[in-house]
């Protein structure tokens, strides 16, 4: 397993007991402000689930949309 980290640069090697592979798919991750692939709850949430995941130093990834013209801020 070791060889397929290797390959590409990784903040960090996913803790043993986090060894099975997961993807999140989601419409949009709320990761941070500047980047504006988010509106609102889903993004939020999503985004959460990442920071969470890597703090815990799981394996995983986040698949989403890349919006051509960005999302729109909510008031």
């Amino acid at each position: 397993m070791n060889h397929e980290y290797s390959k590409w640069h990784h903040p960090y090697k996913p803790a043993k007991k986090f060894d099975k592979k997961v993807a999140y798919f989601s419409m949009e991750f709320g990761i941070h402000q500047a980047l504006k692939i988010y509106s609102g709850g889903l993004g939020f949430l999503a985004g959460s689930h990442m920071r969470s995941a890597f703090e815990l130093k799981q394996n995983m990834i986040g698949i989403g949309m890349l919006w051509k013209y960005g999302y729109y801020d909510q008031a």
